[in-house]
């Protein structure tokens, strides 16, 4: 089994990748090194890859398969077994963790990790990239710079959008009074969502930090900084099964007119 890992421009974690040569149309020979992979993608060639892919949550997303060059990629590493129950699902660049934290790049983390403040299972070196995880991040450099700031989103208002998808999947087996009933239920559940997701969207815009965290314990699970973020996040919802496309297709048009 393969243990290549492969987070892809747009924070899509690949694991674990099967990975041929592109013009290996038999899928013959499978590349089982790093260096074999980045051979082939310096030299301008793209490669193929079937894979479970998750988001940065470690939300499973539909199977993928397609190809890849380099420039559709922000690192490749081997992972363990062990390792890909360590939140290695969102792991992270340096330089996006040090915009995240509001350091001023990279090299102050790769200082703490030259002295030790990081655990080996806390970062790896993927080629010429190095990552870490937001508990590792946490761990060392405490909360994010100017968190009380920042707007947070908690993992039950997930739940809330995963109960609204569940709703819109209903309505075929609906009729009557109770259908009405039940269309101005999630219209009203659609609007709560839309203004969560417009007050992250004016966070963003007014330069501050979207924070997902978890209330048990008030870890966070991901940060989003840009506009960009956001709204890849919407449109990945329909994968992760949260909402519908046509619903998720009104909110990226609303979304997009604020």
């Amino acid at each position: 089994m393969s243990n290549i890992s492969i987070i892809t421009m747009e924070n899509r974690r690949l694991y674990p990748a099967q990975v041929y040569n592109s013009e290996d149309k038999e899928l013959i020979n499978t590349i089982v090194s790093i260096d074999g992979i980045y051979d082939l993608l310096y030299r301008g060639q793209k490669i193929l890859v079937i894979s479970n892919q998750y988001d940065q949550q470690g939300n499973n997303l539909e199977i993928f398969y397609g190809q890849l060059e380099k420039e559709d990629i922000k690192c490749i590493f081997n992972i363990s077994e062990e390792e890909s129950n360590r939140e290695l699902n969102s792991v992270m660049t340096l330089s996006e963790a040090a915009r995240k934290w509001g350091l001023s790049d990279g090299s102050t983390i790769r200082k703490a990790i030259e002295r030790g403040k990081f655990e080996k299972y806390e970062i790896k070196q993927a080629g010429d990239v190095w990552i870490t995880t937001y508990s590792a991040m946490e761990r060392v450099f405490g909360d994010i710079k100017n968190e009380e700031d920042a707007f947070i989103i908690y993992d039950d208002f997930l739940y809330y959008i995963f109960r609204h998808y569940n709703s819109d999947a209903s309505f075929d087996y609906l009729k009557g009074e109770y259908l009405e009933k039940k269309i101005k239920e999630n219209e009203e559940a659609y609007q709560y969502i839309k203004e969560v997701f417009t007050k992250a969207l004016s966070a963003i815009r007014d330069n501050r930090n979207v924070i997902f965290k978890k209330k048990r314990n008030n870890k966070v699970m991901m940060v989003m900084c840009t506009e960009k973020e956001l709204f890849h996040y919407v449109e990945y919802l329909p994968f992760r099964r949260m909402m519908s496309s046509k619903r998720c297709q009104q909110l990226l048009e609303d979304l997009r007119d604020v």
